[in-house]
């Protein structure tokens, strides 16, 4: 009796009509990325960089336990398919170009209504829906974020508490202890992460991004890392729409960084720093002007470890955010699809100026240029095991204009990615 009562209990647990089971999502994130990189060390040498890796993510996560637990993993790797030991440095493999092997997530889910607590290892992506047919005008929303440009995101040890109290209204508050470079195979403080050797500070952050009306949208953060520094972001958005495919955007953003505490970031020597940004867009049919400029403060460069970057600057290769740095930016792309399915193509160039060297009182530093061109071709076939399949072919040209000379700088790549469900 006691053996059929615990069998009956067993086909209860893992009948497959409970969501926590029926809802299970599994798969890879099939990923192979090169790249090649000549850069400069001074006007008679230059170093290489170059990797070709393959790998990517094997994910796992349940459906809702009573609607209301999940658990999910995240297994991430990447070895090296061509590697050569004299040109380390492009990222895509950990330093001495060697693999990349991670459990990268590992938590648990618990939410109420529209609250969600999340616990443990676990990416973390604050990117709010953009208005639909504008651009992506930058990597991450914050100074928290996947910075997903080589093989393997960045991920976190933290707690995370989001929620969405209103249909135009998203929070976020919690605490990250740790987080895990791109390339890197283990999990270290927050504060070392940001510079402050020696310490096992996490940081605190905080935010809202409210959505007041269509196309309108903003946000604020704040971020502490306890004696090291504190951050505060504010952006906006705005799309204004003449007609179904012609449209104009403009955006805003400050973000404002100093230490606090003991100030272990600069040991012991206090900082501050701010950078602000201006975004604007047009786009009609096929084709999209854009075009951004921005202002770093002269007291440090904008320190942004975990992050590809909040500033609409961010390039290919350079941030554009050393101390009082001016930049500005312009691009245009086009999207195909009409002609090739699935296709597009952009160009832009940044050129920065009066930047300095804060830790040597303020010395100048070389004027910098960077121009890239780019091609995106996404396959998409539902039921085919490559549909959503991405191609992506970039190129960079950085100069740096030096009293010595201008030196060049060459950044080629190539990534696929394609995305496969076992379940």
């Amino acid at each position: 009796m006691a053996s059929a009562q615990a069998n009956e209990q067993f086909n209860t647990l893992t009948d497959t009509r409970d969501p926590f089971f029926r809802n299970a999502q599994a798969g890879y994130n099939l990923r192979s990325f090169y790249l090649n990189r000549d850069v400069p060390d001074n006007t008679a040498t230059r170093t290489d960089q170059e990797a070709w890796a393959f790998g990517g993510a094997l994910y796992a996560r349940t459906g809702w336990w009573a609607d209301t637990i999940q658990l999910g993993t995240t297994y991430y790797f990447s070895l090296p398919l061509h590697a050569p030991d004299d040109k380390d440095g492009t990222r895509l493999l950990s330093p001495g170009q060697n693999p990349i092997s991670v459990l990268g997530e590992l938590y648990v889910r618990a939410r109420h209504a529209n609250h969600t607590l999340t616990v443990g290892r676990q990416e973390i992506d604050m990117n709010y829906a953009r208005a639909s047919g504008v651009r992506s005008n930058r990597g991450d929303t914050t100074f928290v974020g996947r910075q997903d440009i080589r093989m393997v995101p960045v991920t976190y040890e933290a707690v995370l508490l989001t929620g969405k109290p209103d249909p135009s209204v998203n929070y976020y508050a919690g605490y990250v202890s740790k987080a895990k470079p791109i390339n890197m195979n283990h999990f270290d403080s927050m504060g070392r992460l940001y510079g402050a050797d020696g310490s096992d500070s996490g940081m605190y952050m905080t935010g809202v991004q409210w959505a007041p009306m269509q196309d309108v949208w903003t946000q604020a953060w704040y971020h502490q890392v306890p004696d090291g520094l504190r951050i505060a972001y504010l952006d906006g958005d705005y799309v204004s729409r003449w007609s179904t495919s012609g449209y104009f955007r403009l955006a805003a953003q400050y973000a404002d960084q100093r230490s606090i505490g003991d100030d272990l970031i600069t040991s012991g020597k206090p900082f501050s720093t701010s950078h602000a940004g201006l975004y604007g867009e047009i786009g009609w049919d096929t084709l999209t002007i854009y075009s951004a400029y921005g202002r770093t403060g002269t007291g440090s460069d904008l320190r942004m470890p975990t992050s590809s970057g909040p500033n609409y600057t961010q390039q290919l290769v350079r941030s554009f955010v050393r101390a009082g740095e001016k930049v500005a930016m312009i691009g245009v792309g086009a999207n195909l699809d009409s002609w090739i399915r699935g296709m597009s193509v952009w160009v832009d160039y940044a050129s920065g100026h009066d930047a300095v060297d804060a830790n040597k009182g303020g010395v100048a530093l070389p004027d910098e240029t960077e121009f890239n061109i780019g091609m995106i071709w996404t396959y998409r076939q539902k039921g085919s095991v490559f549909d959503q399949m991405r191609l992506r072919v970039r190129a960079g040209w950085i100069t740096d204009k030096t009293p010595a000379g201008d030196r060049h700088t060459t950044d080629y790549r190539i990534d696929v990615n394609v995305p496969i469900s076992f379940l």
